[in-house]
């Protein structure tokens, strides 16, 4: 499973290095060297192993747009914007022009492992975003501590 919060920089050609503690997150027998990336739900870019890429196209885009409208675009939206990385010998990747305006990314960014999908954001963005104080507290409240 993926987890853990990471801060690599993208090189001068706009490459990320993948931390090695995902790329062996699922075994040494099973090291991610290809990555699905799209659009995220906020300003942030989605990565999936392909396995767990085709697993939510089928069970919860395909299911979300099977009536159209509204719902029909994001399908459109997510996986028309998708696109494979191949992971160098270096573990990086590119990531498309695209995702990187999306995600409002410059030249730091957070990757955060979050069990099956990997975030990737920019670190000013990020550090606006991330919770703490009241929002940590109301959220540890609700999961009963």
């Amino acid at each position: 499973m993926f987890m853990g919060e990471y801060h690599p920089s993208l090189d001068e050609k706009g490459r990320m290095a993948v931390p090695i503690k995902l790329r062996k997150a699922f075994g040494e027998d099973a090291i991610i060297n290809k990555l699905i990336v799209t659009y995220g739900f906020d300003r942030y870019i989605m990565a999936y192993r392909e396995d767990d890429w085709s697993e939510f196209v089928k069970n919860r885009l395909i299911r979300a747009t099977e009536f159209g409208g509204q719902n029909a675009m994001m399908m459109r939206y997510f996986v028309g914007g998708a696109f494979d990385c191949e992971l160098d010998k270096q573990g990086r990747i590119i990531i498309p022009p695209h995702l990187k305006e999306h995600a409002g990314i410059k030249k730091e960014v957070t990757v955060l492992g979050l069990y099956n999908r990997i975030e990737i954001w920019d670190t000013e963005t990020y550090n606006q975003y991330k919770p703490g104080g009241d929002k940590l507290s109301a959220f540890a409240k609700d999961l009963g501590f």
